[in-house]
């Protein structure tokens, strides 16, 4: 008997060793792909308009179902036991809802990215080829607080332009109804735009 547990305690031992290394494995890779996240969105991702219900499934749904089942199948054994070292039935709830979260959030930032970037790379090469076009749409507001955007409705959705600290100042004293949105795009894939340029014009 004593025999037996010493050998279950060296097992969990070594276990328990193995998870730390683990862990600090995926930690750093963890902090690399949100560097990589905001590096992306600030210095290379461009600015598109318009929506597709398909980038929202093909996208960002399958390659996070992809990627929390890659997850899950990974850590089957390491999940088991936690899952098992508690007998509680709000216990176990609460386990599979903490880990099913951090899978999605870990998911989203490996397999979405990687999802995102190629779209984006296949998005940019289509417009590419497509003609420029230059559409006028409606603003709809003038946001002047923190993170301040000019709002206007294209294709029957609102879509913003972020706008810099001069430009807000002048759109304290403007009402939208007396202006549009001058932007110069190239279609994309699906029904996405790439914007190229855009200038606020007095109607």
């Amino acid at each position: 008997m004593r025999d037996k547990r010493k050998l279950k305690k060296l097992e969990r031992k070594k276990f328990n060793n193995k998870e730390k290394k683990r862990e600090q494995i995926h930690y750093s890779l963890l902090i690399l792909s949100l560097f990589f996240f905001i590096f992306y969105y600030v210095f290379f991702e461009k600015s598109t308009i318009g929506h597709d219900v398909r980038y929202v499934i093909y996208v960002f749904c399958v390659s996070v179902i992809i990627g929390i089942l890659f997850f899950g199948i990974y850590r089957r054994a390491f999940l088991l036991r936690a899952y098992l070292s508690v007998k509680d039935t709000y216990a176990r709830i609460y386990v599979i809802g903490f880990y099913l979260l951090q899978g999605v959030i870990v998911s989203y930032l490996s397999f979405g990215q990687i999802a995102t970037v190629t779209w984006n790379y296949l998005n940019k090469r289509a417009a590419e080829k497509s003609k420029i076009e230059i559409i006028s749409c409606n603003v709809t507001g003038f946001y002047t607080k923190k993170n301040p955007d000019v709002s206007f409705e294209f294709n029957n959705r609102t879509e913003v332009f972020s706008v810099d600290s001069e430009m807000n100042r002048e759109n304290r004293n403007r009402s939208p109804k007396d202006y549009q949105v001058e932007i110069t795009i190239q279609k994309g894939i699906w029904n996405y735009y790439i914007v190229r340029n855009w200038e606020l014009k007095r109607i």
